[in-house]
């Protein structure tokens, strides 16, 4: 199976700590986020692992060639010229995934003990354009699930804004999206061109038409470091 690791943000947010490193290369407990997430790739089975690069790209390149994870190829998908976003970067590497059935993507910034082969098997056992894998937690923005535990909206909670885009079958239920998903290969036919879209915006308007399902991993522990004072609550609580 094959994964993407999406690592091209700025990385404004966990300042200081991204002044002179790339988000990708800090290190959490001794190990860089982008090693820490191929390693727990590579132990899932996942043997082919695409990362995308923008801030201080160079020198993610030159960790990720060096980088010896016995069983595992490791890819660039260079982003310098132009951010694609989190569902632009998918296709914009959608030659990575050529002859998959379907593939794997994960934000560099997340640390989480969620079973990863369990969320493949989720995905494998149900019908979906894709298994989010998703937690009962405070966000500011939720997935809207309904009573068959398919993506129904989504939901500002900030603002109150709600967006409905499916026909829901009872309540609905609203988690914390993990950025963590796998996602079918025909998600690809979809966008037969590249352009820089957001991966949350393309499953809501999947999601009309197509069943977009979740993964819950509530017992799981799940950290955003992307934000300096997750990073630093994290360093605290995970051992």
């Amino acid at each position: 199976m094959k994964a993407m690791i999406l690592a091209a943000g700025l990385g404004t947010r966990l300042r200081p700590l991204t002044n002179d490193l790339p988000k990708a290369l800090v290190p959490f407990k001794g190990v860089p986020l982008v090693e820490r997430i191929i390693r727990n790739l590579a132990y899932a089975g996942i043997d082919h692992i695409i990362v995308n690069v923008h801030h201080h790209a160079e020198r993610v390149i030159d960790f990720i060639r060096h980088l010896d994870v016995p069983g595992t190829s490791l890819y660039i998908s260079d982003e310098r010229e132009m951010l694609m976003d989190t569902g632009g970067a998918l296709l914009k590497a959608r030659e990575f995934f050529t002859g998959e059935e379907d593939f794997l993507v994960h934000n560099v910034d997340v640390i989480t003990n969620l079973d990863i082969s369990a969320l493949i098997l989720a995905h494998r056992g149900g019908d979906s354009m894709a298994t989010i894998a998703v937690k009962k937690r405070p966000t500011s923005r939720s997935l809207l699930f309904d009573n068959e535990g398919y993506l129904s909206g989504w939901r500002q909670n900030e603002t109150g804004e709600v967006r409905i885009v499916r026909k829901k079958a009872g309540a609905l239920e609203d988690y914390g999206n993990s950025c963590v998903q796998v996602i079918s290969r025909e998600f690809f036919s979809h966008y037969p061109d590249t352009r820089v879209l957001n991966l949350t915006e393309m499953y809501l308007d999947l999601a009309v038409k197509y069943l977009i399902q979740p993964f819950i991993h509530n017992e799981d522990y799940w950290y955003d470091l992307g934000r300096y004072e997750n990073y630093l609550k994290a360093d605290k609580e995970v051992f």
